[in-house]
């Protein structure tokens, strides 16, 4: 076991937070999830990443001081959505207990499902934590500046590989973690951009969360146009297209179809301008054009593409053979997470994670589509804008594997299911609500009765 440099300072910080503020304990939390290349403490083939400490501590916060035991007053599809996560983790586990009796369990299904039962124990402990006052606000901005970040330390990456400075890996790229080693790739004479995360395509699915939900609200909503807003939003959208991975274009253009739906005139202007800068590049830089023909329309022809394609047809047919309950999670792993889902959990696992998913776009719809009052305009836009950064994910994570070892998405998926329960609160007309703990009253809520 080794702490690394960054370890001691997490640490300190993290021990420092648990005394001092606990709502700054879950900004930190939120603002390391995209680190999945960085450990605080490396183990032979494990490195702990800082937001794993840092949730364990604010467990144990919530625990002592005894706010995990007191009352809240959240949506009744936010209970709904709660109790579907808790469901599908009942079925996991069962899945890997009854597949295990008749074959064994092997290693890596523990780690695996250790790795998938913290991501959601984060998303229903966050979603709770939101719906406190100001929790929600914390969220947003912790997320802006872990994509500020996250981009820029990639910009340092590339910085440092055109200028010929040693970059710091052994800060932010020093886990000892499977893959943890991918992040320094090249395509040509160019560099792959991965920043924190374990490899490029990581990274894209990374800020593609905040992309997408930045890139709506300054698409959507004037009062959202702003630097604090309109240079975090560019920043990040720039450095996934930088980044030379097909999962992150996956990304963008399902961004922008999303966006066009909304704001086809604006989406139409920028997309006319971005077509004919990038025609220039692709015609004054040929290796730049052989770059992008390599990651889009000639990644088809690919010997990673054909091998990536076999590993989901392998699924369909282990799911085939044990349809109700799948293999157990962690027994197989392919680029879909359609096929990782079925055949890892089977029809019953994958009905209630697609119900939990679903349902909570459809409580951001509703939110979003309920009447305008004072103090419920922003929410509303985060609401469509949390929408779009899920859909977006899904669309990426459906053409290159489910990133569930990656807390990123976890937490924001807390925050998405927050939104509506945070928007019911902050609306005057009258709607029946679930308080945690207790029975059932009334709150402003979302939908009028």
């Amino acid at each position: 076991m080794t702490i690394t440099i960054t370890g001691f300072a997490v640490i300190l910080a993290g021990l420092v937070l648990f005394f001092a503020s606990q709502r700054r304990l879950v900004q930190a939390i939120i603002f390391f999830a995209p680190f999945s290349g960085t450990a605080i403490i490396n183990f032979s083939a494990y490195g702990m990443s800082p937001d794993v400490f840092l949730f364990g501590i604010y467990m144990i916060w919530k625990l002592l001081s005894g706010e995990v035991f007191e009352r809240l007053r959240v949506g009744r599809d936010h209970l709904h959505i709660a109790i579907l996560l808790i469901a599908f983790t009942v079925v996991c586990i069962g899945s890997l207990l009854f597949n295990g009796g008749m074959a064994g369990i092997a290693p890596i299904q523990i780690t695996q499902t250790a790795y998938l039962m913290f991501g959601l124990s984060l998303t229903v402990a966050l979603s709770f934590e939101f719906t406190r006052d100001g929790r929600l606000e914390d969220g947003v901005r912790a997320l802006r500046a872990s994509a500020m970040f996250v981009s820029l330390w990639g910009i340092l990456q590339v910085a440092c590989y055109y200028t010929g400075i040693e970059y710091p890996a052994f800060l932010f790229n020093n886990s000892t973690s499977h893959f943890a080693d991918m992040f320094d790739q090249r395509a040509g004479s160019f560099i792959r951009i991965a920043s924190v995360a374990v490899e490029p395509s990581f990274l894209a699915t990374t800020l593609m969360i905040f992309g997408a939900f930045g890139a709506t609200l300054v698409t959507i909503d004037d009062t959202f146009r702003l630097r604090s807003w309109l240079l975090p939003t560019a920043l990040t959208l720039s450095v996934v297209l930088a980044s030379t991975s097909t999962t992150g274009y996956v990304g963008l253009a399902t961004l922008l179809l999303l966006l066009a739906m909304r704001q086809p005139g604006k989406v139409a202007f920028l997309g006319l301008f971005c077509a004919v800068a990038l025609a220039a590049v692709l015609v004054l830089v040929p290796e730049v054009r052989d770059i992008a023909y390599a990651f889009t329309l000639g990644k088809t022809s690919s010997g990673s593409y054909m091998d990536r394609t076999a590993t989901v047809w392998k699924a369909f047919d282990l799911f085939a053979q044990r349809p109700w309950l799948g293999w157990g999670w962690g027994s197989d792993y392919s680029y879909s997470i359609v096929s990782i889902m079925l055949c890892n959990t089977g029809i019953i696992g994958t009905g209630i994670f697609a119900l939990a998913f679903g349902g909570t776009l459809a409580a951001l719809r509703a939110a979003r589509s309920s009447v305008v009052v004072p103090g419920s305009a922003k929410l509303q836009s985060y609401a469509l804008a949390a929408e779009n950064a899920l859909i977006v994910y899904l669309a990426q994570n459906a053409v290159s594997g489910f990133k569930y070892v990656v807390a990123d998405f976890w937490c924001f998926w807390g925050l998405a299911i927050a939104i509506p329960s945070c928007l019911a609160a902050s609306m005057s007309v009258r709607a029946t609500y679930t308080t945690v703990g207790a029975g059932r009253g009334r709150l402003p809520a979302l939908h009028g009765g």
